[in-house]
């Protein structure tokens, strides 16, 4: 009924389970896989060996997440060449998207203006550039918690990288969390969408995680990632309006790990849903 395949994130079987992880995905129903960049370090040398096991475990590589270093402090020529690096392997695996995390606050390095996100932001962009030369797209994935976590700082670093190049993943979690309107969200952006994450999660549920603000340290509650359809969002009408704006590609399936049920179990419940609620498979 759409252009949309649904791919399965790998981040839950964590490095060391990265083959255990296709076989629990392609198991579930899954065509895709999206993975850390921590793949690279692992087949960097042995692409051909990668795709000879997707091939065995018929899925497609459908992105790579990377990014998330602390800003001030990363060394940018060096994050420069780690995001075209990535974009090789996918260029390599026959995959085009490269998901971005923005910079993360760096505690002991403290901005003083949100003008100092500039270099960084420059960096982003030629990172988008560059990939995009190799027609592999650059999604910046905005989240609370980083430097980039409303959509007012989306659009200053979009605009500082570059607009033209820099494309967006579009997270309903990350919307929800930041109380985004989806709507609005999805309409303004429409032609920048990339990619797709595809999660629930329970707003009652928290899960602590550290954060440094600007002169001071908290923490935040973040909501926990759940099974599709066990959470508090309203995943259909997501899906609705992502449909509306034409969007056709990827759309990754996130979820955390819990304990009294394996991650195989987990990813066959997320891809049920997917096909019996969500209308996401043919």
């Amino acid at each position: 009924m759409s252009d949309i395949e649904i791919a399965c994130h790998g981040a839950p079987w964590g490095k060391d389970g990265l083959i255990n992880s296709l076989a629990d995905v392609e198991r579930a129903g899954f065509r895709g896989i999206e993975t850390t960049a921590e793949v690279v370090e692992l087949f960097e040398d042995r692409v051909a060996v990668f795709n000879e096991i997707l091939v065995q475990h018929r899925l497609e590589l459908a992105s790579i997440t990377a990014g998330g270093s602390k800003w001030p402090g990363m060394n940018l020529d060096e994050e420069v060449e780690r995001g075209v690096n990535v974009a090789r392997f996918l260029r390599s695996a026959g995959a085009k998207v490269l998901v971005l995390y923005p910079p993360r606050p760096n505690p002991e390095q403290e901005l003083e203006d949100e003008l100092d996100l500039l270099p960084a932001a420059t960096a982003y962009g030629e990172i988008a550039r560059r990939t995009l030369e190799q027609g592999v797209l650059t999604c910046l994935h905005p989240e609370v918690g980083t430097l980039v976590d409303s959509p007012r700082m989306l659009d200053k670093f979009i605009q500082m990288a570059d607009p033209e190049a820099m494309k967006l993943c579009v997270d309903v979690g990350f919307l929800a969390e930041a109380k985004v309107p989806m709507a609005a969200f999805l309409k303004e952006h429409k032609k920048r969408l990339g990619i797709v994450h595809l999660k629930d999660v329970r707003t009652k549920d928290l899960k602590p995680r550290k954060f440094v603000g600007k002169g001071k340290h908290k923490t935040l509650s973040h909501p926990h990632v759940c099974e599709l359809g066990k959470g508090d969002l309203d995943l259909e009408e997501f899906v609705e309006l992502v449909l509306d704006e034409d969007y056709s590609g990827w759309m990754t399936v996130e979820f955390d790990s819990e304990k009294g049920r394996t991650n195989a179990q987990l990813a066959a419940a997320c891809y049920k849903y997917a096909e019996q609620h969500l209308d996401l498979v043919l």
